[in-house]
């Protein structure tokens, strides 16, 4: 937000410098984040006159021209065609900097010197070379009745200013304003502050003969009130407005307008004028619709506004946007004769939902927001009307309209001495306290002696605790002042609960490992979205930043293959990847709002080469396997690997489960879905749902040391006849279920096809590992085991035990 200090010494008389009254304010809490200076001194440039013109001896192009410029008569070579006796003109003399830089970036001091043998004691200037137009055709000429000798900056009435830009937090909407900034400003510095706002009697004439107001809806509408001004002409805004204006980055649009604006940024109530003469019926209706409307706004764009959104209408039809922009039809032109000035105090949040939906963000929308001053609509709407009579030549009717259907109501906070010196750290008295709260505007009561009641001004939403009372002080008192103490306290961090410990071992297994974090946008394309899952599931953003951030991510695939395709594309082959992050499902339910399913989910994946070529051997690519046995690791990790069982989705698909709970998988990248990502190289996914795996008791157990086994194992190996389409992984999990606790290992060793095992038959070798930690095992404690495994095999898979 742009503050401009010289509109700023208008409320609040100080000495201080630009950059000190930013020192002033940051430590205030509204940050300075950047000081321009803005017009220039026009140091040594003066109203001339030019009393000859003839042509230069020595240049067709030239003429010299004898000007007068009040204490003498200089000669000046000059290159304009427009240039002729008797013009009044803008004159640089000698020792003068032009504003304007140079192609080099210097600036030109003009110095006495000779062009083609004639001497040039001065430079008559042109707009361009002045900073005030692109206008280099000519110089620039003067008005006739301006003195001689005249300093240039008076004759233009141009000041120069500092702007300063305001990193403006978004619980403090009483400072986007001159006056809300000049009141804290004037809270530090001890001073008065001058405001033109004045309380505003109770009307004779409530304006009924002249316009019908009515609020449909009183819950987004708490206030309407309106100020008529007759007789108007609509022109250019006199220099003092515009200069005020264009300080802040706003421009000049007519007298009328411009003034609406500068009550907005003097005391930060949105007002909007219409022209009287076409307000239909003579009626103003605040009401919403149940249906969308077609509405044309002032920027001359046609807009579908949504159901619900408030407008103010006229007898016929909407005729503007409440609280965001007017319409077309409804404007102020040079035409207009009588102005309707409405000022109202419309609910941030309906003003925040209207403007997000249009995307279409305004001075007004900005303030309404985050909550204007509830009492302000009748003293903002007088100052208004009274400074439109005097621009415009018109006169204000007597008397104004106020609808108020609901009542602000006024908050009361207590606070004391005793906290306030100990949050910060002071040793202020009651008395002390109570000065820096009454300099903002907050009336107090003392009810004990350590105790002050205090009225929150309605203009501070945002004060609603004692703590808040005491940041005001604070931030007035000067924290720079408050003394640093001798000793300080010991704070012990909190210890870190279960699900914090979880994320960080996982976390620490996947770095151990070699993977790489990664940290992606959980926002995707919705292109990138429909190709991880099914458009059903996914849960969009009403108002994208852009088209490739319009869908929450599904899964952590998506940014996982981003990364992939970056590094690909700059010759890095070598990719192990992990990512920690939420994902967002549609759901019936919801894990924090309806409809919504948020869980976190750990991703690891491969792609590229898990070796490159060298004198120990040729390159190797990563496949599946890996992927997969960092997966189990994982499991054996967390305790929970005997609880974790497979299923086969497809053979490029395998899901872990847990009960009935699917808590994670492994694929390969599908063709597909490496075309949409345009990556050529073979991936590889495992996806690991953390917040499923949180709910089992086990995975929170404490790590205790187990003494290794002074027994040896005894391996058995067994082959096992089965139908082609039985996975080894299905054959697996049967044994390990059967064999129970004493198995401690079991592998694949050889798979055999042919046909003296029969068609579509395959044979599966498993080398099994047996271990009992108090005794040595032989083959008549692991027979009986084998026979069992051996049983179930039969009866579950039809398996053959090949001898």
């Amino acid at each position: 937000m742009k503050i401009s200090v010289n509109w700023l010494r208008q409320y609040v008389e100080t000495d201080l410098d630009p950059n000190e009254i930013a020192d002033k304010l940051t430590l205030l809490g509204l940050e300075v984040e950047e000081i321009e200076q803005i017009g220039n001194s026009f140091d040594k440039m003066v109203v001339g006159e030019v009393q000859a013109v003839r042509s230069h001896p020595n240049a067709d192009k030239l003429q010299l021209c004898d000007v007068n410029t009040g204490d003498e008569v200089s000669q000046i070579v000059c290159g304009a065609p427009n240039v002729a006796k008797g013009q009044k003109v803008a004159v640089a003399k000698v020792g003068a900097t032009m504003p304007e830089p140079m192609p080099n970036g210097e600036y030109l001091t003009i110095k006495k010197m000779k062009l083609r043998g004639e001497s040039s004691s001065g430079m008559i200037c042109s707009e361009a070379e002045l900073g005030l137009s692109e206008d280099h055709s000519g110089i620039m000429v003067l008005n006739d009745d301006l003195k001689i000798g005249t300093p240039l900056n008076e004759a233009l009435n141009i000041e120069q200013d500092t702007v300063l830009e305001i990193g403006l937090t978004p619980n403090r909407p009483d400072a986007a304003c001159h006056i809300g900034v000049a009141r804290d400003l004037a809270a530090v510095l001890e001073a008065e502050l001058s405001s033109p706002y004045t309380q505003v009697d109770k009307p004779a004439n409530d304006l009924s003969d002249s316009i019908e107001i009515s609020i449909k809806n009183s819950e987004k509408c708490h206030r309407y009130a309106a100020f008529m001004v007759e007789g108007v002409t609509v022109e250019e805004s006199p220099n003092w407005l515009k200069q005020r204006l264009l300080s802040i980055g706003l421009r000049p649009i007519n007298n009328v307008v411009d003034i609406t604006n500068y009550v907005l940024h003097e005391i930060g109530q949105p007002l909007h004028a219409f022209d009287y003469d076409k307000i239909a019926g003579k009626k103003i209706i605040v009401q919403d619709f149940d249906e969308e409307k077609t509405f044309t706004t002032l920027d001359d764009v046609k807009r579908t506004v949504p159901a619900g959104t408030l407008f103010i209408c006229d007898e016929k039809e909407p005729v503007a946007v409440a609280g965001v922009m007017g319409g077309e039809d409804s404007e102020v032109t040079d035409q207009t004769k009588t102005i309707l000035i409405e000022s109202a105090y419309f609910d941030p949040s309906s003003i925040r939902k209207a403007s997000k939906a249009l995307t279409l963000q305004s001075d007004s929308s900005y303030r309404f927001e985050r909550g204007i001053d509830p009492t302000l609509q009748v003293r903002a709407a007088k100052r208004a009307a009274d400074l439109i009579a005097e621009v415009t030549g018109g006169s204000v009717v007597n008397g104004y309209a106020d609808i108020h259907p609901v009542k602000p109501e006024q908050k009361k906070v207590s606070v004391r001495i005793s906290r306030i010196n100990s949050l910060l750290g002071t040793d202020l008295s009651l008395e002390e306290s109570e000065k820096i709260l009454n300099l903002l505007e907050f009336e107090t009561e003392q009810t004990d002696e350590n105790t002050l009641n205090c009225t929150v001004p309605h203009f501070r939403p945002d004060v609603s605790r004692e703590v808040d009372l005491i940041e005001e002080v604070g931030r007035v008192y000067d924290y720079n002042r408050i003394p640093r103490p001798d000793t300080a306290p010991f704070v012990t961090p909190e210890p870190l609960t279960d699900w914090e410990n979880l994320v960080e071992r996982i976390r620490g297994y996947a770095v151990s490992l070699a993977y790489k974090e990664i940290t992606t946008n959980s926002l995707l394309s919705k292109k990138e979205a429909t190709l991880l899952s099914h458009e059903g599931n996914h849960i969009d953003t009403l108002n994208p930043v852009s088209q490739e951030n319009t869908t929450l991510r599904p899964h952590l695939s998506g940014g996982f293959l981003k990364a992939v395709k970056y590094n690909l594309h700059r010759n890095e082959e070598q990719l192990r990847f992990f990512e920690i992050g939420h994902v967002f499902n549609a759901s019936d339910d919801g894990t924090w709002v309806d409809g919504v399913e948020e869980h976190t989910h750990l991703l690891l994946g491969l792609c590229g080469y898990k070796s490159h070529d060298s004198w120990t051997g040729d390159a190797k690519t990563f496949n599946i396997f890996d992927l997969k046995a960092d997966v189990e690791a994982l499991f054996e990790l967390l305790g929970i690997a005997e609880m974790v069982e497979q299923e086969a989705v497809s053979n490029y698909r395998l899901n872990y489960t847990i009960g009935e709970a699917v808590v994670g998988s492994i694929s390969v990248v599908d063709e597909k879905l490496r075309k949409g990502f345009d990556i050529d190289h073979a991936a590889y996914i495992a996806e690991i749902n953390i917040t499923e795996l949180s709910a089992i008791d086990a995975i929170h157990r404490d790590i205790r040391f187990q003494k290794v086994s002074r027994f040896p194992a005894f391996d058995f190996d067994a082959a096992f006849i089965v139908d082609q389409d039985v996975r080894a992984s299905e054959l697996e999990q049967s044994i390990r279920k059967e064999a129970g606790s004493v198995l401690k290992s079991i592998e694949v060793f050889d798979v055999y096809e042919g046909e003296n095992i029969g068609s579509n038959k395959k044979s599966i070798a498993f080398r099994l590992s047996f271990l009992d930690s108090n005794k040595t095992l032989s083959i008549k404690d692991v027979e009986p085991i084998v026979k069992k495994v051996v049983h179930q095999l039969e009866r579950t898979y039809d398996a053959k035990l090949r001898s």
